[in-house]
């Protein structure tokens, strides 16, 4: 039944506290033209406030020279009521229990619906966790809610980024990263990493990198949890004890896959860092007789939030996209948080979010065309 109607994607309105709102306009008002998206497109927030936030900013970005926003009378949406507390206590730039209840219920409607088959995939705008559990709502944050949602326990969380420096004709390349453990504090990640977390997470994303790009061999690069990945055990033993053997044992179990690692962390984005910037940004005409081609990896795994995601905003801020996944259906976002300190201005920038639609949509495409084939 999926494959015979037109695929429909959920758009989350995120915090309305925050640029959630402003970023769906900006990047529908991009995307929403006419031929221009084979899919559905279904708004899930509050009308009241998305149709509030587009009078006012709508206003500042007509006269500051910025993006066009969708108008919401135009948009496809599934209405989450406000009582007059809640949109009382809502305001921009301050997330609290109301704005983090609105965003909550919005995604547990998104996530029921898709569930029950109604959306081939879902797009989150930024919430804020802190006001989630404000609101009595204790979770890390949106990956585990979609995951509880879809009743999986393997899941993970992919950040993709296609560069802009490529030059046209290059092979494409495009950097993924798979985070092993995520929202916990970091004192607490030596105790998490376990061999059964890193081999789940391991075959998550050798399943995803043959199901969605298409790579049946990949090279992926695998961190090492301390500086020079323990220094053959006077930095930390970690990489000794366990994470070395295993590497070995994952060798044995996908022998199409080049596993390199532990690659000491902080060597590991020398090559994606290029890669990204194209070989020639790197060398100087005098340093050209030391160019080597640059073999960038197909995945990284990093060991913990910051380790992977540290470089990847550094080289991808504005392009890279969150996907989750492990679900049985699409889920991206956009690789940023709610931005309380812009939020209202109308300067909040779409980039993010428009890569995180389009991705979805190709994903979609992607899955439901292999359906046919099977």
């Amino acid at each position: 039944m999926l494959t015979t109607r037109r695929p429909r994607i959920a758009v989350t309105m995120g915090d309305p506290a925050g640029i959630g709102p402003e970023v769906v306009l900006k990047a529908l008002g991009k995307l929403l033209r006419p031929g221009s998206v084979d899919a559905e497109i279904v708004v899930v927030g509050p009308r009241s406030r998305l149709l509030q936030d587009y009078q006012v900013l709508s206003q500042r970005i007509e006269r500051d020279g910025q993006d066009t926003m969708a108008h919401p009378a135009e948009l496809n949406s599934l209405d989450v009521p406000l009582d007059g507390t809640q949109a009382a206590q809502i305001t921009w730039g301050r997330g609290n229990g109301a704005s983090g209840d609105v965003s909550f219920r919005a995604l547990k409607m998104a996530i029921e619906r898709a569930v029950a088959g109604e959306f081939d995939g879902i797009v989150t705008a930024p919430i804020a966790k802190s006001a989630w559990k404000a609101a009595g709502h204790v979770y890390p944050g949106q990956t585990e809610l979609l995951a509880e949602g879809a009743g999986v326990d393997r899941f993970g969380m992919l950040f993709v980024a296609r560069s802009p420096h490529i030059d046209p004709g290059s092979t494409d390349w495009t950097l993924k990263t798979l985070l092993a453990t995520t929202h916990i504090p970091l004192r607490a990640v030596p105790d998490a990493l376990t061999p059964g977390l890193m081999s789940t997470k391991l075959s998550l994303l050798i399943e995803c990198l043959k199901a969605d790009f298409g790579l049946t061999q990949p090279r992926i690069a695998i961190s090492g949890l301390n500086p020079h990945s323990g220094e053959e055990g006077q930095l930390g033993h970690e990489e000794l004890d366990w994470l070395t053997p295993w590497i070995a044992t994952q060798r044995e179990m996908y022998p199409n896959a080049v596993l390199d690692g532990p690659v000491p962390p902080d060597t590991l984005w020398v090559e994606p860092g290029q890669a990204w910037y194209g070989r020639r940004a790197w060398v100087e005409p005098e340093q050209a007789r030391y160019n080597h081609q640059v073999h960038a990896h197909d995945a990284y795994l990093a060991l913990y939030h910051d380790q992977g995601l540290i470089p990847l905003k550094l080289l991808a801020f504005d392009r890279a996209v969150n996907t989750t996944i492990g679900l049985p259906f699409v889920r991206t976002s956009p690789d940023h948080g709610t931005a309380f300190a812009i939020a209202g201005k109308g300067i909040a920038n779409p980039t993010s979010m428009v890569a995180a639609l389009e991705f979805a949509l190709e994903l979609v495409h992607q899955r439901r065309a292999r359906a046919v084939m099977n």
